[in-house]
């Protein structure tokens, strides 16, 4: 066989080189599927991400200034004082926020600095969001082993706390980095951190750095030093767990405040000196405040009355000196509007009331009861006669348990029963000048009933008649039948000047008004104010429990003046009742009421007495040159009061002025010297005879000059000289 028939043999391939060969071909063609899949999903995520973003930025509204205007558009803590300046409660409504502001200036430099030193430290240089702090807070959210911080800077946490948009969700994080931004466009870098530090919660009901000032250590916020400070900036990171109240959350207070203090020195906020000051100083805080909270969340009657006054003030049309406002809008001024009530209560005043009024002794049968619906209760009104405003105030017996109950001084309207004679019957004749102290009224029985016209009416507490007697023994002894007597021939004219005394019953003419048979009560509140006209020279003030109302500026949005009136035609008829009403006190009904300073000076006391029937209602109604008060006494279910209660409204009265005027001088009631008196005959009130003389039945009348009597006795006749003849 030749050479080139002779068969070559082929070379064969490994199999491990054709198997690993085919994989990497694979694994290109399968890297390379990935990469342009990952390509193409990243691209989608990315235009999702994008359109994700851009969809958010699109939606997403700017803060509005409506937002940005805390004051109007956050609640805010108003106040109330008392006439000395000094704060009787705030004010937080019912969303229980307590938000004093302050403005940027009175923030001290080491409490702004402390917030962005532990909140964002790069506050003055980003445009609204930190790169840095967003991208950190995002590697500590995916990866558990780096810490997990927050990312908002201030002006982040601001725009959530304005918005209340708290989610957890990526939308709302592009909404808020969003609105940041725009915000951060508009205001500049110090009105961010004012609103801010105005707005963040505190703990308690605390909001911003000014409230948790005053609460947590007593004093202003411009007032901290750096200790407080770092303390203060720390507790708004979680305030449930930096709760200075308690003392766990107080702890962690302290090591939060060296962490600031840490930060704020690596930062070259302070110096190396004030930091080991600041760490050494041993805090104050006002363990007290949450007992604090709730004894104010329990307003006074006072202040209750008070903040209805004001809501009442506000819904008065604009050309009556209100605002017009309706009554949502007045409760959510008062409640919300961080607005300044200025009261007339007179601290030293209401306090003595307040002790009167827990005393038990003043109620001598309320030990019997367990249901406080059974006990007796009182009110009582004290106003200063010369400007109509209201120093103290108390509406029920005991300690108050909570606000806006029911006030018997100023809601409570009782029959007011024969105190009710002064201003509606001898107060008014005495200034038509139809009668005097002396004048005379048959004290017998009469039928003066319209309605029952054969029955004996009125009847007298006292069960009998005494005939004849002087308008100033029926007043002392308090005669319904003189009342109603003198008052019938002169009812519309007499319930004018009740009317002008702030007691508006004109539509209302039965006889009975004379001894207090209203169809519509009186309250303890308008008792006063119409007494006070007696005490200060005829000129009737609307009780006032407020001066003025400023708003948030300080501006001045409503005053308040008692509006005068002057009731009496004669300017004497004020001093010929008060000299009448003082004998009530010291010959009448009304013993017992004189009061004394502490040196045992009496201080002229002026006063009458109502009882109502079946001894449903007790009243004093008095006044001193000094003040004007009225005290009822009864009970919610109108019961029989006992003889063990007897005179209570009386000793009540008395109890709380004597201690208001201990440390008054002797002043008499002004006016006095104008009444003139005049000897007259008791029996008819004329100048009287030598017969009138013998007879014993002289006395001294009180007039206003130019009405005195001028005409001799009729009755008591001087005797007829015996003509002797001429021899």
């Amino acid at each position: 066989m030749s050479a080139k028939k002779k068969k070559v043999s082929k070379e064969k391939k490994d199999p491990v080189q054709i198997i690993s060969k085919s994989f990497w071909v694979t694994f290109v063609v399968i890297l390379k599927t990935a990469v342009i899949v990952a390509v193409i999903a990243a691209c989608i995520a990315g235009g999702l991400l994008v359109g994700v973003v851009a969809g958010c930025i699109i939606t997403t509204k700017p803060l509005t200034d409506e937002q940005l205007d805390i004051k109007n558009s956050t609640a805010l803590t108003s106040f109330v004082y008392d006439s000395q300046g000094n704060e009787l409660v705030h004010i937080k409504g019912t969303s229980n926020v307590n938000r004093q502001l302050a403005d940027i200036e009175d923030i001290p430099v080491n409490l702004r600095n402390a917030f962005i030193a532990i909140e964002d430290e790069r506050f003055y240089t980003h445009s609204g969001v930190d790169i840095k702090r967003t991208i950190g807070a995002f590697l500590g959210f995916v990866i558990p082993s780096l810490d997990d911080y927050g990312g908002s800077t201030i002006t982040q946490q601001l725009v959530k706390n304005l918005t209340g948009d708290d989610r957890a969700s990526v939308q709302r994080k592009i909404r808020e980095q969003w609105r940041a931004i725009r915000l951060e466009k508009k205001l500049e870098k110090d009105e961010i951190l004012e609103l801010y530090l105005n707005i963040i919660y505190m703990g308690q009901d605390l909001y911003g750095v000014r409230s948790a000032s005053l609460a947590y250590f007593n004093k202003d916020v411009k007032d901290l030093d750096l200790a407080e400070c770092a303390f203060l900036a720390g507790i708004t990171n979680s305030p449930s767990r930096y709760n200075p109240l308690t003392q766990k959350g107080r702890t962690n207070c302290y090591a939060r405040q060296i962490n600031i203090l840490d930060q704020m020195l690596s930062l070259g906020m302070i110096t190396d000196e004030e930091y080991i000051e600041a760490i050494q100083e041993q805090l104050v805080i006002n363990d007290n405040y949450r007992k604090e909270v709730e004894k104010a969340s329990i307003y006074s009657y006072f202040v209750d009355a008070a903040l209805i006054d004001v809501r009442e003030a506000l819904m008065k049309p604009v050309e009556e000196g209100g605002l017009g406002y309706s009554k949502d809008e007045a409760i959510d001024l008062i409640y919300q509007g961080g607005i300044n009530i200025y009261t007339t209560m007179d601290p030293a005043v209401q306090k003595i009331v307040d002790e009167e009024f827990c005393n038990p002794d003043n109620f001598p049968v309320n030990h019997l009861y367990s249901d406080p619906a059974d006990m007796a209760q009182s009110s009582i009104v004290i106003m200063d006669q010369w400007s109509g405003q209201i120093v103290a105030m108390y509406g029920g017996y005991g300690s108050k348990t909570q606000s806006l109950s029911f006030n018997y001084a100023t809601s409570a309207k009782r029959q007011p029963g024969s105190a009710i004679k002064p201003l509606l019957v001898y107060g008014p004749l005495i200034d038509q000048h139809l009668i005097n102290d002396t004048t005379i009224v048959k004290d017998e029985q009469v039928f003066l009933d319209p309605q029952n016209p054969e029955t004996p009416w009125p009847k007298n507490s006292y069960n009998t008649f005494y005939g004849p007697i002087s308008v100033r023994y029926a007043l002392e002894q308090s005669s319904n039948v003189a009342a109603v007597r003198l008052y019938v021939d002169h009812i519309q004219e007499n319930l004018q000047y009740l009317k002008n005394l702030g007691i508006d019953r004109t539509s209302e003419t039965h006889p009975s008004l004379a001894i207090g048979g209203f169809n519509t009560g009186v309250t303890t509140e308008e008792m006063t104010g119409a007494y006070a006209a007696f005490a200060n020279g005829g000129i009737y003030y609307k009780p006032i429990t407020f001066t003025k109302v400023t708003d948030i500026n300080g501006r001045t949005i409503i005053t308040n003046n008692g509006s005068p009136v002057s009731v009496f035609q004669d300017y004497r008829t004020p001093a010929l009742m008060t000299d009448i009403l003082e004998s009530v006190v010291t010959s009448g009904t009304g013993r017992g009421t004189q009061i004394y300073n502490a040196n045992g000076t009496a201080i002229p006391t002026a006063g009458k007495t109502g009882t109502t029937t079946s001894n449903y209602d007790y009243w004093f109604c008095g006044y001193t040159p000094y003040y004007t008060a009225s005290v009822w006494y009864g009970y919610e279910m109108q019961k029989s009061i006992s003889s063990a209660e007897n005179g209570a409204a009386r000793k009540i009265w008395a109890a709380v002025m004597t201690r208001v005027h201990e440390n008054l001088e002797y002043r008499d009631f002004d006016g006095m010297s104008s009444i003139l008196s005049v000897e007259v005959c008791r029996d008819t009130n004329m100048l009287p005879t030598s017969e009138c003389r013998k007879a014993n039945r002289v006395v001294t009348g009180h007039f206003a000059a130019g009405y005195e009597p001028t005409e001799t006795c009729s009755m008591h006749k001087e005797p007829v000289p015996v003509q002797t003849g001429v021899h």
